[in-house]
């Protein structure tokens, strides 16, 4: 009973959007038979160029938009407030992308922080109609996020859903999530992960479809703890879409270099700087399909001298199989 109840809340929570003519709609995708997803970090601590950084990711966005565009991005540490110097940084992408003649819908949801002064949080910009919408809180953890101030605060980390619909085809459940990063790996950041996995689990058992879950979760494979977080995912029958296609769970394998690494990536000039000293490059940035079978899977952002972040994004092009 009380499992009913809890299904019944969240059927009512999820929120459903503007009709169709309000929004941009991916007419393309079905008959390109795939859906292109790019996760990214944002970086929330550099500011004097954030702008520039925003533009580098529109500027790749548009030149991919003739051939193969990019259908949905998944933004983490999207920043907004008067210390800032921004009223929401995501908002900043879109209207970059629209000043290219690219239109995508946004859906944000603040995970930190005080509106008006300083926030941060996680959002989702989209090609593609978004018909519902869902977050949900993760279990907050002390962190310092400015390491070497002595300075430990409770953060909370998010989950967010867009539900989209692409004409032809039927509807897809994106996921975008960021897991904690200086915590407990397994006390800390894996009963995040188990928050998470119930969140996507409620969601796909009352709204079926194709799942793609992405983010920063801040899982190095390198690292044993680590790996309780990636395998709980794997457990719930997701399948990493970089791993799958390139025989590689960690990114500094003999075969690939360096080419996997989505943090810290040699010659980054956002990575290693105070107070932050981020060690070896890894890869924590991940698309996970369930329902989908991944076609394409690239790390980009990896190399100079288009920086965006301390992070690499990872672009998933997901095969649209009926």
């Amino acid at each position: 009973m009380k499992r009913a109840v809890v299904l019944a809340a969240v059927l009512l929570t999820l929120v459903p959007r503007a009709a169709s003519s309000a929004q941009s709609v991916c007419e393309d995708a079905a008959a390109r038979g795939r859906l292109n997803v790019l996760t990214i970090n944002l970086l929330y601590t550099e500011l004097k160029e954030r702008d520039l950084r925003l533009e580098r990711i529109a500027a790749f966005v548009q030149d991919r938009a003739p051939a193969d565009p990019v259908d949905a991005l998944l933004l983490q540490e999207v920043v907004g407030g008067k210390l800032a110097g921004t009223a929401n940084s995501s908002a900043d992408l879109q209207r970059m992308l629209a000043a290219r003649g690219l239109s995508y819908n946004l859906y944000y949801h603040l995970a930190n922080g005080i509106p008006g002064l300083l926030t941060v949080g996680n959002a989702l910009l989209s090609r593609c109609e978004i018909v519902r919408t869902l977050s949900r809180t993760l279990p907050v953890v002390t962190e310092e996020p400015f390491p070497g101030l002595g300075l430990e605060v409770p953060l909370s980390r998010e989950a967010m859903l867009a539900r989209v619909r692409l004409p032809g085809y039927g509807e897809v459940n994106l996921f975008n999530t960021h897991l904690c990063a200086f915590c407990d790996p397994v006390s800390e950041r894996l009963p995040q992960a188990e928050a998470l996995l119930s969140f996507v689990s409620q969601v796909q058992r009352l709204l079926p479809a194709p799942a793609v879950m992405g983010g920063d979760f801040n899982t190095d494979l390198e690292l044993p703890d680590d790996a309780l977080v990636y395998n709980r995912v794997a457990a719930a029958g997701f399948t990493d879409s970089y791993a799958a296609l390139h025989s590689c769970t960690s990114c500094c394998s003999a075969a690939q270099g360096l080419a996997g690494c989505t943090y810290a990536v040699p010659g980054n000039p956002y990575a290693n700087q105070p107070p932050f000293s981020t060690g070896p490059p890894a890869r924590i940035d991940y698309i996970f399909l369930k329902g989908l079978t991944a076609a394409n899977s690239t790390v980009v952002f990896n190399s100079g001298p288009d920086w965006v972040s301390d992070h690499s994004g990872v672009l998933t092009a997901a095969g649209l199989e009926k």
